[in-house]
């Protein structure tokens, strides 16, 4: 018959049916250990008592405590032959991630152990006060493989698993760093005042306590804090996760870890790792190449000469980007293209586009596609223009030129005449560059005589006029003084 699933050859049948049979057992054994208890070894008595040799009783078991006893070995077997095992096979494991063997034995014992001095307490009141010490103690312990047990399960099984199901969809979200942290200080708030309550510690003086020593703390801490919270807000804000590229400070890194304190990332210029605190990455610009997805759009800029063809150059450029298979070429809407930006200065524009396939083989394939352009360019003639400046020299002279030079400048043939023999190896050539020199130096030092004149009549002008001002300053006051002595001898006639 098909019951619509098949079970594995190695599917361990004895410890499945073994379970439900131990179950089985512990129910009905209890009935039958309790007649037998009742009957044969306390013969009708309602408890089995130790005595002194006066015939008082030490201590009481009743049937309940030795059931107690009895119930921890049970358990004891149940779960180690039966659940641990049963629970490794149907996670499809064959090795825990951390094995709980040890700290569920010593859960399993300190409970049962407790629960029957609890008993044994109850039954016997001349123990009471020695009984209730040893049951604070066994609580204690309890708590603490508790503890213990919580936190490497919630660790190493609850975070994976929901930190699994919260990224269905979002596979850019790290939830587990925060989920592990927030969990963690949780199950360890829990385990210590639980310890603590056993004791019986006034938890209203320790709470009062416990906040001065957080507001020192925090005082003292405060990049500390900063650092986590930043850390909380980037694992929530989605930004980047691990493996992303980013551009972070005119540099190409790869995020290598996102942590509660700082994020590490690996520069690939420089091949080294940068430890960032989260407070100073929270506040800072980060371009992410990864998102929204592997690929990059790509720009190589190119300026021709105006003698160029601009239809042959955009052919040439798009021929370069064929033959490089790095660049996308399949999905329609990321072909390459070439754009006519502008009419520069002293070149035309152009703008090669492309998509990159794998963003972190950026800068390798910017590189090939420089050289590919630049080698396509040369082998087609078309000439990579680079700026070009004509400068033009004037002479602010009235004189003519020739005037100067014939008025100023001695004769070719004077020169001739004073080199003697060896004016005869100066060719032509040579002797009209010579004259252009000359004629440029008699134009520049006319040039610099007229500057200076102009100069000298500016300054002559300047304190001409700052002696006019002067006068003309002092004949006002002189009339004021004038208009002042008159009104004072009117003032003195009345």
């Amino acid at each position: 018959m098909n019951f619509g699933f098949n079970l594995r050859k190695d599917f361990p049948y004895f410890r499945f049916f073994g379970f439900f049979g131990m179950i089985l057992f512990m129910f009905f054994s209890r009935s039958i250990i309790e007649q037998y208890y009742i009957n044969t070894v306390l013969d009708g008595a309602p408890y089995y008592a130790l005595q002194n040799t006066e015939g008082t009783n030490l201590i009481i078991f009743t049937e309940l405590s030795l059931w107690i006893l009895l119930l921890i070995l049970y358990v004891a077997v149940l779960v180690f032959l039966f659940i641990i095992p049963l629970t490794l096979y149907f996670r499809g494991l064959s090795s825990w991630e951390w094995d709980p063997t040890t700290v569920v034995f010593w859960l399993i014992t300190t409970r049962g152990v407790s629960l029957f001095f609890t008993e044994i307490e109850n039954t016997n009141p001349n123990l009471e006060d020695f009984v209730a010490i040893l049951i604070t103690i066994i609580d204690s312990i309890f708590i603490l493989f508790l503890t213990v047990f919580m936190l490497k399960s919630y660790t190493n099984f609850f975070v994976p698993v929901m930190s699994e199901w919260l990224n269905v969809g979002k596979s850019d979200t790290q939830y587990g760093p925060l989920l592990d942290i927030i969990g963690s200080i949780l199950i360890i708030t829990f385990g210590l005042t639980n310890f603590l309550s056993t004791f019986q510690v006034d938890f209203g003086v320790l709470i009062a306590g416990v906040g001065v020593v957080g507001l020192v703390i925090a005082l003292a801490a405060q990049d500390t804090l900063s650092n986590f919270f930043s850390g909380i807000l980037l694992l929530l804000d989605q930004g980047f996760k691990t493996g992303d590229m980013i551009k972070f400070e005119d540099t190409y890194c790869i995020i290598r870890e996102v942590g509660l304190r700082s994020t590490k990332i690996y520069d690939i210029i420089n091949h080294v790792i940068i430890i960032i605190p989260n407070n100073a990455l929270a506040n800072q610009n980060i371009r992410n190449l990864t998102k929204p997805d592997r690929y990059y759009r790509l720009r190589i800029g190119v300026g021709v000469s105006y003698d160029s063809d601009p239809s042959k150059v955009e052919k040439v450029l798009l021929e370069v980007a064929k033959e490089n298979n790095d660049i996308e070429h399949d999905d329609p809407t990321r072909l390459p293209l070439v754009r006519f930006q502008e009419f520069a200065d002293s070149t035309l524009n152009f703008a090669l586009v492309v998509w990159i396939k794998n963003v972190i083989k950026l800068r390798q394939i910017n590189s090939d596609l420089h050289h590919q352009v630049f080698k396509k360019l040369e082998g087609e003639g078309i000439v990579i223009a680079f700026p070009q400046r004509d400068v033009h020299l004037f002479t602010s002279s009235d004189q003519p030129v020739e005037k100067i030079i014939k008025s100023k400048q001695p004769s070719l043939d004077d020169y001739q005449n004073s080199s003697g023999d060896t004016s005869a190896s100066i060719d032509s050539s040579t002797s009209s560059k010579l004259v252009e020199e000359e004629k440029a130096r008699q134009i520049a030092e006319e040039s610099a005589k007229l500057a200076e004149e102009e100069l000298k009549k500016a300054e002559e002008s300047a304190m001409e006029a700052e002696i006019e001002r002067a006068k003309l300053e002092v004949e006002l006051a002189e009339k004021q003084i004038e208009e002042a002595a008159k009104e004072a001898e009117e003032a003195a006639k009345k």
